[in-house]
């Protein structure tokens, strides 16, 4: 299946290239001035050293919701960056392009494993939406080749024509297109080395087991260890019976590879432009792999095959068809490993913080896999031995538009539509095996002891459909634009409707009716206009459809005529204030009470059995959309000639119709789950400053571009429970805000514990961690918890800076956050936490630095024990760490051979390149990464090199 969609997609696409290849050669000598023109603005635009300086200049043309505008009159709040920003970051999804590019734009990346690895995005606070070439799609259908342009649309101006659908903020993504050029080809082939950051430090068996047998003491039990067992874990003379397994580097590779291919066609001419990218993408896991043992493999993997299509035909001189086509073919590979709620490398990351290295040896001298009654499922077994899960999901979509320019009926008006149809398929395939663990032990003088756990079963198969989905789209338009004088008219009108099956559920369709009206007056006075009439089918008929207006106003104070000669370009102040909507959430018919069977229940003497029926979560015949009311007020300016540029912002969103579930009245007394209401109330404000400035100076090229935002949030109302004191109410506080114990300390001795207030339900001892008694009642219990860690307003920033000189090119991104604190805790922090198998977990070397009576003046963590402390490991301020870093993001540095060295080849340009990601990170974090910091999959160290070639 996967040669068949890999080949079709390669078929379709060399069509649509010789098809345009043919009609470029029979009209190109109609187009050549026009070609060359656009080659030289092709190569200017090249010589800006991967930024977006084509972006702010004057008359420049901004993507917006359903539409494109002058730079020079949009009011709304947005960001853009050039695709060819994204190119030089070796990453595998292109949100991890996007640190440090926009002002507003958070980005954190949680898990670092291929496949999986997308970071998180939030805009002001929110998660935006995603459109693709303006219709809502998946992000990761697309690859860096594809993009001509990703926008970030923020305020209520930019998104209200959205509907339903714009309070979060958008995403949006251009995809590229041919133009007047003769016609181009280009080829780039990478490849890449990975190192995981951030690498947790497990203690060796010999302080493992020292370690162990202390915390046993402090809880006042008999060491496990004797000092014999310890000496032999420590001289290594029998690693059978006393091994100590550095199982990071057992079953870890140091790195692993990641290669990228990609191929394009584009060109074009008056009549027919395109555009034709082919992708490959391949990343390799750092999970090792036995070919000895396995004819299969069993390492993580990730490969991913995109092509896409983009044809622009001029059917007639006022009819402009386009169409797109698209696909991904993604194929992930894991091994079969098992746990509760877990599978793959994620049940295997997640048992390496559960395995001592003094646990099991990792083979038996007849090559068995080690394990013991208290270990049961060997980890080298679970990477190389457990069989193997390989998943494969397909996406093919295509677009259809058409342009029809109205100037026959009244110049300035045309019609257009667009139709689009979208498949997804996923699937995974499950070909797991158990195996069997064997215990030996030595007998002087005899044959060892084999304890055999567990068994040694056959490779299991099975499949599975993770999801499918159907997305149908349409959309129609009409618009008017109009210059008379210094007056100038933007209207439109658009009808669309975007219907989504899922699975086997009910259809999902949102439909939205929407206008937008925008007057200039000599560029210098603005004003704009937008709504949308939008209803989604998840509400009750009652609130089904909602109104979402936005209104702006602008004044470039630089065109007045008492700043001429002050050597502005442009000085914009601009505001908005809209409504908007969010419809995520609702479920199907949550507005109707239904009842569900039950086991059956007896009546009657002699009774008899019967079926019975339950009342289901309580309906919400009121649930309707989420909503917020957005207020923004911008300055923009530039000068020197478009050369610098710079923008401040303020905004405030005031979100309302929240759905959340009440906390007062517990559902227990109900006895019944209480259903979502449009209750909560939250709000976000802050600032964004965006500056940058492009110089040239005789063969220098240079830009600096960066960004800062100070985001802040608020909790309104959550109807939460009760809480008598004023520190624990959740309500007026930070969104994100951590609550917890205060820790004041550790316990000193036995007298500081008596003159202390009691801990509710446990007994302390000396070394655990003391809190604070906050309602000073003489116990510390759920009423002394409050917000802990940071409560100022977040600010994190980016920069981007880079130069090009006679060929040579450098490029680097750095991406920072400040006022940010985490909490660290769970498995990778804890000493010896009890695993689900009945083991003990690892402990780290973190934990040498233990209290004792010796060292309790240095210590930097609590004594230690064995097993969960309902004490030490509760949240507080003992655990919560400075999360703010600064990291170099990316670096690049690229040589363009000269013309006369490669022409004889036919090539119009050859560009080696290497690059790198994650470089270097600046934080007072010691033991995790900043952004991975939860124990997950390990985020990534890059380096990269690569060639582009191009005909």
């Amino acid at each position: 299946m996967n040669e068949k969609f890999l080949h079709l997609s390669i078929n379709v696409s060399l069509c649509f290239v010789c098809f345009m290849c043919f009609i470029n050669q029979n009209v190109q000598a109609q187009t050549q001035d026009s070609i060359f023109n656009q080659k030289e603005l092709n190569d200017s635009a090249r010589k800006a050293v991967k930024n977006s300086f084509q972006y702010l200049k004057a008359g420049s043309s901004i993507p917006v919701l359903f539409g494109q505008q002058q730079k020079e009159k949009v009011l709304q709040s947005y960001g853009i960056i050039s695709g060819e920003e994204l190119q030089s970051f070796p990453v595998a999804q292109i949100e991890s392009g996007l640190y440090g590019k926009f002002a507003g734009l958070f980005v954190q990346q949680f898990s670092g494993k291929p496949g999986d690895d997308a970071p998180v995005m939030t805009l002001r606070g929110r998660t935006p939406l995603v459109l693709v070439d303006g219709i809502a799609r998946d992000i990761t259908s697309i690859d860096p080749e594809q993009v001509a342009s990703v926008s970030v649309l923020k305020d209520a101006m930019a998104t209200a024509m959205y509907g339903m659908r714009g309070s979060e903020g958008v995403i949006l993504i251009e995809t590229r297109k041919g133009g007047i050029a003769p016609r181009k080809i280009s080829f780039t082939a990478q490849t890449a080395i990975q190192k995981q950051l951030s690498l947790p430090s497990f203690l060796n068996a010999t302080d493992y087991a020292t370690l162990f047998n202390e915390a046993l003491t402090n809880e006042g039990k008999q060491p496990l260890y004797t000092a014999e067992a310890i000496e032999k874990y420590r001289n290594g003379s029998d690693p059978i019976g006393f091994p100590n397994v550095d199982w990071y580097s057992t079953i870890m590779k140091d790195q692993a590879t990641l290669q990228r291919y990609n191929l394009n066609f584009s060109g074009g001419n008056k009549i027919a432009r395109y555009f034709v990218d082919l992708d490959y993408l391949g990343q390799d896991g750092f999970l090792v792999s036995d070919p000895k043992r396995n004819t299969y493999e069993t390492s993580n993997s990730f490969k991913r095959y995109s092509f896409r299509t983009n044809i622009d035909v001029d059917l007639t001189q006022a009819l402009l068809l386009s169409v797109n086509i698209f696909g991904r073919l993604r194929n992930a590979n894991e091994p079969g490993g098992l746990g509760i709620n877990l599978f793959g490398s994620d049940v295997i990351y997640n048992n390496l913080l559960q395995t001592p290295n003094n646990a099991y040896p990792v083979l038996n001298p007849d090559g068995t896999f080690g394990g013991n009654q208290q270990f049961q499922n060997n980890l080298y077994g679970q990477v190389v031995g457990s069989g193997y899960r390989p998943s494969y999901n397909r996406n093919l979509g295509v677009d259809l538009g058409l342009r029809q320019k109205l100037d026959v009926i009244l110049p300035g008006l045309y019609a257009q539509g667009k139709l689009s149809y979208n498949t997804y398929y996923s699937e995974q395939i499950s070909r797991n095996k158990s195996f069997a663990v064997y215990q030996y032990v030595t007998n002087p003088g005899a044959a060892p002891t084999i304890t055999k756990f567990g068994t040694d079963g056959s490779q299991s198969n099975s499949s599975s459909i993770d999801l499918t989905y159907r997305q149908s789209y349409g959309e129609l338009a009409l618009g008017f634009d109009k210059i008379s004088g210094q007056h100038e008219i933007n209207t439109s009108l658009n009808f669309n409707a975007d219907d989504y099956v899922v699975g086997s559920a009910l259809n999902l369709t949102n439909t939205t009716l929407a206008g937008r009206f925008q007057y200039n007056y000599g560029k210098k006075y603005f004003a704009e206009v937008s709504a949308a009439y939008a209803g989604m089918n998840l509400y009750p008929g009652n609130k089904r459809w909602g109104l979402f207006p936005a209104v702006g106003l602008g004044w470039d104070i630089a065109r007045e005529d008492f700043m001429k000669g002050v050597g502005l370009n442009s000085l914009k102040l601009r505001s908005t204030y809209g409504k908007t909507g969010n419809n995520s959430g609702a479920g199907y018919y949550v507005y109707r009470q239904f009842y569900n069977s039950s086991g059956s229940v007896y009546f009657g003497n002699p009774a008899t059995s019967g079926g019975s029926m339950i009342e289901g979560t309580l309906a919400n015949p009121n649930i309707t959309w989420e909503s917020a009311d957005k207020f923004n007020i911008g300055a923009d300016l530039s000068a020197f000639d478009q050369r610098l540029q710079l923008s401040l912002e303020y905004y405030n969103n005031a979100y309302y119709d929240l759905l959340q579930q009440r906390g007062t009245n517990a559902s227990s007394m109900l006895g019944n789950n209480r259903p979502f209401e449009n209750i909560g109330k939250r709000t976000y404000s802050g600032f964004e400053l965006t500056a940058g400035y492009y110089g040239k100076s005789k063969n220098l090229n240079w830009f600096v571009n960066g960004n800062a935002s100070l985001s802040d949030s608020k909790l309104d109302y959550i109807d939460e429970v009760i809480r008598p004191y004023e520190w624990m109410k959740r309500t007026g506080g930070q969104t994100n805000q951590i609550y917890g114990m205060v820790a004041d300390g550790f316990f000193r001795d036995q007298t500081d514990i008596d003159r202390s207030a009691k801990i509710d339900g446990y007994k302390p001892v000396p070394g655990d961690i003391k809190y604070k008694d906050l309602n000073r009642d003489g116990v510390i219990n759920v009423f002394d918890e409050q917000a802990i860690g940071n409560t100022k307003s977040m600010l994190f920033y980016g920069l981007t800076a880079g130069f090009n000189y006679k060929g040579f090119e450098f490029s680097m991104v750095w991406n920072g956050v400040a006022n940010r604190d985490i909490l660290v805790n769970g498995a990778g922090t804890y000493e010896f936490l009890a695993t689900p198998n009945g083991g003990y977990g690892q402990a780290f070397t973190h934990h040498l630095d233990r209290w004792t009576p010796a060292t309790a003046a240095t210590a930097s963590y609590p004594r230690l024990s064995v097993g969960s402390n309902i004490n030490n490991q509760r949240s507080s301020s003992f655990w919560i760490k400075n999360g703010s870093y600064l990291r170099l993001k990316n670096v690049e540095l690229a040589y363009s051979l000269p013309q006369n060295w490669i022409s004889f080849m036919k090539m119009n340009r050859a560009r080696i390149f290497v690059n790198g990601n994650n470089l270097l990170t600046l934080t007072k974090l010691d033991r995790v990464d900043p952004e991975v910091y939860v124990w997950n999959y390990p985020t990534q160290r890059v380096f990269n090199i690569g060639v582009n070639v191009q005909f």
